[in-house]
């Protein structure tokens, strides 16, 4: 993917959908499986099926509507994760895999649909640290898109896609789970 110029607030960067991109920035609040607004509203919500394995999420919208489903690959040694566009594993959006199996400062790789065959680089980057519940998200290598902090609260950019960045988030926080055995 060629880097984008996120300072240029003409970009916009929907991944998901456009209907998720806000021309100005967006502090959402994530508490457990639900992600709040400055104003306390709904914004989106994170369900576990009840039935089956627990390597399934869905995120949905404030009618509870599926936005994507995030899926684990069981057999995967970099903990990889397949999210699909809406409440079925029909249409491939992209795919989250941590970059290496060990490490000690976690760093996630995404790759978009178009990059998923060869993935010689990555279209994101996540790298955090679970202790401190942290993490940034930047494009390809090196532009940053999202920063996190330890009170949960995401600032996302103008002209980003914020179920994208939500969905991320997620993703993030459960690789780091499985990492630390929890």
């Amino acid at each position: 993917m060629a880097e984008q110029d996120l300072n240029n607030r003409s970009n916009t960067i929907p991944i998901i959908g456009s209907e998720f991109v806000r021309p100005q920035p967006s502090d959402l609040t994530i508490i457990g499986d639900t992600v709040k607004d400055t104003t306390g509203s709904k914004v989106f919500k994170v369900k576990t099926p009840l039935f089956g394995l627990h390597n399934k999420r869905i995120l949905l919208d404030p009618n509870d509507s599926p936005i994507v489903t995030m899926k684990m690959k069981v057999t995967s040694k970099h903990d990889r994760w397949q999210v699909y566009r809406g409440g079925n594993l029909d249409d491939k959006i992209f795919t989250v895999k941590r970059s290496s199996s060990v490490q000690l400062k976690t760093r996630v790789e995404v790759f978009l649909k178009h990059n998923q065959t060869k993935e010689a680089s990555c279209d994101f980057t996540i790298k955090g640290r679970f202790m401190k519940r942290a993490c940034t998200i930047y494009v390809g290598d090196s532009t940053k898109v999202h920063e996190g902090d330890e009170k949960l609260v995401a600032t996302v950019y103008p002209n980003v896609d914020c179920a994208f960045i939500v969905t991320l988030i997620f993703i993030f926080d459960l690789i780091n789970m499985a990492g630390t055995g929890v």
